[in-house]
């Protein structure tokens, strides 16, 4: 909604990038008991991914216009696919016991997340209020 109470309409790319969150969220989700059963700190990285996900999902439903939204969605998304690479190639001390192996969930799942990441970044603005370069070549 804008100052006046009127609802935002929702652009292609903040659709895209909720899209992605949810889905991802839903990944996130789904893999909990089975982390919280074989490795429980991972499990418990799950919750909270899955918790921030959502949250923001919901915030850049309401507030899709929000400079702050885009920026945490767009450091979330990226810190979930580092978060993956660096699992998968050495493990994460604090989380995991060694290294896991790549899946096709996994995979999956980060491959929407870049999506969503792509178009997340098209949403942040500069520090003098301007749009991405991307979103001002495509209005000129």
């Amino acid at each position: 909604m804008n100052s006046a109470g009127i609802a935002t309409p929702l652009t292609a790319s903040v659709r895209c990038v909720i899209a992605a969150c949810t889905a991802s969220a839903g990944a996130h989700a789904a893999l909990v008991p089975h982390h919280l059963e074989h490795e429980p700190r991972l499990g418990v990285a799950f919750i909270a991914a899955t918790v921030v996900l959502v949250a923001v999902a919901f915030a850049l439903i309401y507030s899709p216009t929000s400079p702050l939204t885009a920026q945490v969605t767009t450091l979330m998304l990226a810190a979930l696919i580092g978060a993956y690479a660096v699992n998968v190639s050495v493990g994460i001390p604090w989380l995991t016991n060694a290294a896991e192996d790549a899946d096709v969930i996994g995979l999956a799942t980060k491959a929407v997340e870049a999506v969503g990441l792509v178009f997340s970044i098209q949403l942040n603005t500069t520090r003098g209020g301007r749009r991405s370069l991307n979103q001002e070549e495509a209005r000129t």
